[in-house]
């Protein structure tokens, strides 16, 4: 197992230990002016723990979650390579995107994936992704910092955060597919 220093999940980590260490001298403090001071260690010791294992949890109810929206994404690039695709040239019909839009409260995040089906050509370039309304008029225009996709690849890229949810999205590579 692949394991990946997250500095969001330690500022989230160093977080749960502050409030835990807040809730712990509170409460050692407590209980110590009733003269339980085993019981406010215990109390102190229950508070971090609490408080990390909770923050955990959460990260990794969210880490399985983008997990599980990132495969299925790669599924639905699957099954549109086998839809459009070319297997037996070399070409711009063999790259493919996804977008996902994912509603958060007041704002919605689009999420893409990119995959690249050809057996020798790399896509070095940019790509430019229109989003559209259920009228498919254009709502806005996102263009992707330089990426390189190698063949056989697939990966997620930067996502664009807007402020109402679309479902249509068209896109075009801006780019070179070279050996």
């Amino acid at each position: 197992m692949k394991v990946i220093f997250n500095p969001m999940h330690f500022w989230f980590n160093m977080g749960a230990l502050a409030l835990g260490l807040i809730l712990a001298i509170s409460s050692f403090v407590h209980y110590k002016k009733l003269g339980r001071t085993r019981t406010g260690v215990y109390w102190a010791i229950g508070c971090i723990a609490t408080c990390l294992l909770a923050m955990n949890g959460i990260m990794k109810v969210s880490d399985v979650m983008d997990e599980h929206m990132k495969k299925e994404a790669f599924e639905l690039l699957d099954e549109r390579y086998e839809d459009r695709g070319d297997p037996n040239n070399e070409s711009y019909k063999n790259l493919e995107l996804v977008v996902n839009p994912e509603k958060i409260r007041s704002f919605t995040a689009y999420n893409f994936y990119v995959a690249n089906f050809n057996k020798k050509y790399t896509y070095k370039g940019k790509i430019e992704i229109t989003i559209r309304n259920k009228k498919d008029k254009k709502i806005f225009t996102h263009v992707t910092k330089p990426i390189t996709i190698k063949p056989g690849e697939k990966k997620e890229i930067k996502n664009a955060n807007y402020d109402t949810w679309h479902p249509g999205y068209s896109w075009k590579w801006l780019g070179d597919l070279k050996k």
